[in-house]
């Protein structure tokens, strides 16, 4: 006796597309800074300091150890995220990711170089434009170099004449 084989049921509605994903962009940037790297992720870690390098960032609120609140201006818009410290080595690496709609994730590493400077590499990923992340990230690291080095110069004495 032969058995009758079932077909599965056809559904007439079409099948609902894949979840859309998310282009993100990423960029690389180095820079040496002449601070120790102890100093240097001291610097870092001041997070209400952040608006005098990162100059997108408008205000910060809600700091944390684990993280603050923020509000930017991203491709000419302002948005609010939430910056949660996903990883830190002291003296040697911060781990971050910002949640909100202009999804970026980033880490910052500190090298030691044997002259007492320190190589500082930042690596993000964002759905920022390619051309903006990577000239922002490149006035970004110049800004901190240099916010770094004067703190620095200020706390060294004077020499005498």
């Amino acid at each position: 006796m032969k058995t009758a084989q079932h077909e599965p049921a056809r559904s007439k509605k079409p099948p609902k597309p894949a979840p859309t994903l998310i282009d993100l962009n990423a960029d690389c940037q180095s820079i040496v800074v002449n601070a120790p790297a102890a100093e240097t992720y001291s610097s870092l870690l001041r997070f209400e300091e952040l608006p005098r390098f990162l100059t997108s960032i408008n205000k910060i609120d809600n700091v944390s150890t684990n993280g603050f609140s923020c509000t930017s201006i991203i491709d000419g818009e302002e948005s609010t995220s939430d910056v949660l410290i996903m990883m830190r080595v002291p003296d040697r690496r911060i781990a971050w990711q910002a949640v909100s709609e202009n999804f970026r994730v980033g880490v910052i590493v500190l090298d030691p170089l044997t002259d007492g400077t320190t190589r500082v590499t930042v690596k993000v990923r964002s759905i920022i434009e390619p051309v903006i992340l990577a000239g922002a990230l490149r006035q970004y690291l110049r800004n901190f170099k240099q916010l770094v080095e004067a703190a620095i110069a200020c706390e060294r004495p004077s020499s005498p004449m």
